[in-house]
């Protein structure tokens, strides 16, 4: 049970092994803890003008009662990003052709690679507009081509070979996909990639052993199989994996702003949107990939670490992906250089 301290911020607290805990609040600075109070709804806490300050910095409610609430337990089962659906979630529309275009790759050696496709316009503003995440049961042929269904998949279904996987992204970025309108010259048009990102875990997939023959790595296939179809962009960066970090930067993109729309009206949005109709699997993982919970036998043997689950997340992976390669737009030049390096790995 906690025992008030003489002091303002400070209790102690005497846990089931017999063991006194000092607890230090940052009320037990003045300089932190006096002013007037305003009430949070959201975190049912009334906060000084420093923690309140402190509080709107934070991309995560949780987090903040973690940290500063010294609440150990706030973010055991919470969600992981701080999704509105109604928000960020937009009916698709032709993606202008000027538009800074990125894509991502999340590659398993067991289950079905997963990609996702972004759009940055001039205002900063990421559109992520196509995902495609394959599986024995959600894929099908059609003409040659593999069309993929986001839905549930089960963790030891396999997918298709790296070639398939790039003949279908082909497909998706060629003036053959209805998809790819250019609204301003009113013309179908080939989608100029200017960044793809991987999981650099795809180089340590695909190898022999020691004493097989070298053999291709996943990576490597890829950027082969793109070099042989002359796709734009035929390498690949490594992505960025500090997930704590990804996910406040998701957040971030993820914040409800105020901006001013048609008639000078103010309406609620974010930096990052998606297109439901074709990102249904983004949107399902936004919306129900968490934090770990703890059984109630399992408080009394470890600590709450709060981490995430690591299940059905291979879109927010590649989301935090291409959200942590600082996905700025970048402006057309007309003299643009479409020279491919002779051996991959080199660059000028």
């Amino acid at each position: 049970m906690p025992v008030e301290y003489p002091h303002v911020g400070m209790s102690t607290w005497k846990n089931a092994h017999g063991i006194t805990i000092l607890r230090l609040h940052y009320e037990a600075d003045p300089m932190k803890g006096e002013g007037e109070k305003t009430f949070v709804p959201e975190i049912n806490k009334s906060l000084s003008p420093w923690a309140l300050n402190a509080y709107g910095r934070m991309t995560d409610p949780t987090l903040y009662l973690k940290e500063y609430e010294i609440d150990a337990e706030a973010t055991l089962g919470s969600l992981l990003f701080q999704f509105d659906e109604k928000v960020s979630v937009e009916q698709s529309f032709p993606i202008p052709h000027d538009w800074t275009r990125r894509m991502s790759v999340d590659p398993h050696p067991g289950i079905p690679h997963a990609f996702l496709w972004c759009a940055t316009d001039p205002w900063g503003d990421r559109w992520y507009y196509r995902e495609l995440w394959p599986s024995s049961v959600c894929f099908r042929w059609e003409n040659g081509i593999l069309y993929g269904k986001s839905g549930p998949c089960r963790q030891d279904e396999r997918g298709p070979r790296i070639q398939e996987y790039v003949e279908t992204i082909k497909y998706l970025e060629s003036d053959q996909n209805p998809e790819n309108f250019d609204p301003q010259t009113h013309t179908k048009v080939e989608e100029e990639v200017f960044e793809r990102v991987i999981d650099y875990a795809a180089r340590a997939f695909g190898k022999g052993s020691n004493d097989d023959p070298e053999q291709e790595n996943y990576q490597q296939r890829y950027e082969m199989h793109m070099q042989a179809m002359h796709m734009s962009r035929t390498y690949f960066d490594d992505a960025k994996k500090d997930r704590q970090v990804g996910v406040e930067v998701v957040n971030e993109g993820l914040k409800v702003i105020e901006v001013l729309g048609n008639n000078d009206v103010y309406k609620k949005s974010s930096r990052i949107h998606i297109f439901g109709d074709r990102c249904p699997e983004l949107v399902y993982q936004l919306k129900n990939n968490r934090r770990q919970q703890l059984t109630p036998t399992q408080v009394e043997r470890q600590d709450p670490t709060g981490k995430p689950v690591k299940v059905r997340n291979h879109m927010t992976d590649n989301l935090r992906y291409i959200e942590m390669c600082n996905p700025i737009h970048i402006k057309e030049e007309t003299n643009r250089s479409d020279f491919e390096p002779m051996v991959r790995g080199f660059s000028y």
